[in-house]
């Protein structure tokens, strides 16, 4: 069904917690924990109260080169888990249906992706979207092979025609798999030529110690190297072990080799004071961002970057550090926090996704023979649908499960309808035939002269053909048509068969004239016996024809005694026009033809109905262009009375309508 088809399946997209993520955190805190631990390597250097310049120089040369080896061993770590993940602290989202949409729809949703930059989204969501798209070309290639294999051609002469769609998605496919594998190759380049240029500076480092120049110059020379060395992207985890240890001993070694004064390694503590202060800042200020998770992306990098300045003064450092600790363990704790409000609004629409899988678990048995019932079924359906797009998406672990659930049941809910349907239309089919049939039995007997068994054939066939149900719409008049010309023949002709059928029309006449004079005396005496008054009613339909220069009048008459008889009741306006309409429709009802005119009244009432209701709109809205002059005041009222007239029409079509519907 056009229904089914229509529906959205599709789910409001919201941040979701998954187990990744609190390993996440693990991580981030396991940062503060590393950081820790360089603290304690540099507390636990060798202190001298007074220590010779060789011998003060050889503590700073192993404090470097230890807070270079930690350095280097965290940064190639944090290099390594950037690369295995491109949004760490992003929540995981829940996992797309799109088995409900079209080709075109799923090809729109693949161009879309050329813009998005994260590689894992991509490969996510073209995946699921390859799913449908193979699925659907599988089922498109097998039905053009089962209709190319029964219009008798052989199978291996079978050349299967792609959709245009599927192609351009298979296009876009390959260039979404290419622009990835061109992305990570650019990533692979910038690491080799990190490595080339890491390995030229220690080349350069080697070149200085090996010199044995300590000038200032050498210095400024090593330390715009070490500048570089920082700036230089990461390498390969199985390169920077190696590089990191051949690095930090040419320090080490150029350090022995300087003879550096208490007043320079005092100097830069104190510049790397500053720096670390400012981090610091930084790390506090972030406590004011909104988005969680852009937060923690920035801490990591200042933790990054903390972790690559130099010692402090020996007496700031553990109250710097607990400074830089304590506004990341707030930032951290804030993560905690934000993550379990997530999962408890998970957890809450969960629930209410149970409670609609609990709704909609009866619908799949629903079965009736109505088609109200089925549209009445169909809107609560819809609305539960409705309910459902405007939950937000439940915990990963359970989510595909209630969506199946759901959906399956709605699924089969109108898969049923269709069936209904295709019922239906066959069961019309059927009638089709067994209105054929009453034709053919009716223009059979039309030329037969045995009037009173002929009449009473047809009246049966007539009675029958209105237990027979409706025919496809196509052929209702045409159906129609047939069987009311065999009718109408044959009783033409028995009509006008003899003369004496003249005189048996006279007393017919003569019975429904009396029945006009009875109904008219009850009106007159204001004698509302209602019995009385259906006697005469079903006296009148069971007499016979009258002549046919009667009809008219004796018809007139009948209706005028009628309206008498039903206004001397006392009723109000509306109940008289019901009371006046009913017996207009009970004596209807007699007709071979019943069923047409009650049709045709019903659409002349209703075209008359919309058309008065046009109209009062119209006046309507012409009184708002009408100044307030004498003769515009004249026409607002000649408007408003035609409105007043217009609306009385209106409410006797409606009260009409009404009747004929409860007939």
């Amino acid at each position: 069904m056009d229904i089914e088809n229509g529906i959205n399946v599709h789910e409001n997209e919201e941040v979701l917690v998954s187990e990744q993520e609190v390993t996440n955190e693990v991580q981030s805190n396991g940062v503060v924990e590393v950081s820790n631990d360089a603290v304690a390597v540099e507390q636990e250097s060798p202190v001298v109260a007074q220590p010779a310049a060789e011998t003060m120089v050889e503590v700073v040369s192993n404090e470097v080169a230890v807070v270079e080896a930690v350095t280097s061993e965290q940064v190639s770590t944090t290099q390594q888990e950037a690369e295995e993940g491109e949004d760490e602290h992003e929540l995981a989202e829940e996992e797309a249906d799109y088995s409900q949409l079209s080709t075109a729809q799923l090809l729109e949703l693949s161009e879309e992706l050329f813009k998005e930059s994260s590689f894992r989204k991509i490969d996510n969501t073209l995946r699921l979207l390859k799913i449908e798209i193979d699925r659907i070309n599988r089922e498109e290639k097998e039905a053009q092979l089962k209709k190319f294999t029964e219009a008798g051609g052989e199978e291996d002469g079978f050349q299967y025609k792609q959709d245009e769609i599927i192609e351009k998605f298979y296009a876009n496919y390959k260039a979404l798999k290419e622009k990835k594998s061109k992305y990570f190759n650019e990533q692979e380049k910038k690491k080799h030529k990190n490595l080339e240029t890491k390995q030229e500076i220690v080349k350069q480092i080697k070149q200085i110690v090996e010199t044995g120049d300590t000038s200032k110059q050498a210095i400024d020379s090593l330390k715009e190297l070490q500048k570089r060395w920082k700036e230089t992207g990461g390498v390969h985890p199985q390169e920077a072990e190696k590089l990191y240890e051949t690095y930090n001993a040419l320090l080490d070694r150029f350090y022995s080799q300087k003879n550096i004064e208490n007043e320079l390694i005092e100097l830069d503590r104190k510049k790397n004071l500053e720096a670390k202060s400012e981090i610091c800042k930084k790390a506090e200020a972030l406590l004011d961002i909104a988005n969680i998770n852009e937060a923690i992306n920035q801490l990591n990098k200042l933790h990054e970057e903390y972790r690559s300045i130099g010692h402090v003064p020996r007496e700031e450092q553990e109250a710097l550090w607990q400074r830089f600790k304590l506004a990341s363990d707030k930032l951290y704790d804030r993560k905690r926090s934000y993550v379990g409000d997530v999962k408890k609004r998970l957890e809450e629409n969960m629930k209410l996704k149970q409670e609609l899988c609990l709704k909609i678990e009866g619908y799949p048995e629903f079965n009736s023979d109505r088609i109200t019932d089925w549209n009445v079924k169909t809107k609560e359906v819809l609305a539960l649908q409705e309910e459902w797009d405007k939950v937000g998406p439940a915990p990963r672990e359970v989510a595909k499960d209630i969506n199946k659930q759901f959906w399956s049941n709605f699924k089969t809910f109108f898969n049923n309808k269709s069936r209904f349907f295709e019922r239906l239309e066959k069961q019309r089919d059927e009638n089709l035939k067994h209105k054929i049939s009453l034709c053919e039995q009716a223009e059979a007997a039309k030329e037969s002269a045995e009037w009173d068994e002929t009449s009473d054939l047809l009246k049966k066939l007539q009675d029958e053909w209105k237990t027979v149900g409706p025919v496809p719409e196509s052929q209702r008049d045409s159906i129609y048509e047939r069987f009311k010309t065999a009718c109408d023949e044959f009783f033409n002709r028995k009509r006008n068969r003899k003369s004496n059928q003249d005189q048996e029309f006279e007393v017919n006449l003569t019975k429904k004239k009396q029945i006009c004079d009875d109904i008219e005396a009850l009106a007159k005496a204001k004698d509302h016996d209602e019995a009385k008054f259906d006697e005469l009613l079903d006296g009148w339909l069971n007499v016979g024809f009258v002549p046919r220069k009667a009809m008219n009048s004796i018809q007139d008459r009948l209706a005028k005694v009628i309206d008498t008889y039903i206004d001397s009741l006392g009723l109000s306006a509306e109940d008289t026009e019901k009371e006046k309409f009913g017996v207009q429709m009970k004596l209807m009802g007699n007709n071979p033809n019943s069923d047409r005119k009650m049709f045709r009244k019903e659409q002349a009432i209703r075209k008359k109905l919309t058309t008065l209701e046009n109209d009062i709109a119209l006046w309507r809205n012409n009184l708002e262009f009408f100044a307030h002059s004498k003769t515009a005041d004249k026409l607002r009222a000649d408007f408003n009375s035609k409105i007043e007239e217009a609306s009385k029409e209106v409410e006797s079509l409606k009260t009409q309508l009404k009747v004929l519907q409860n007939m």
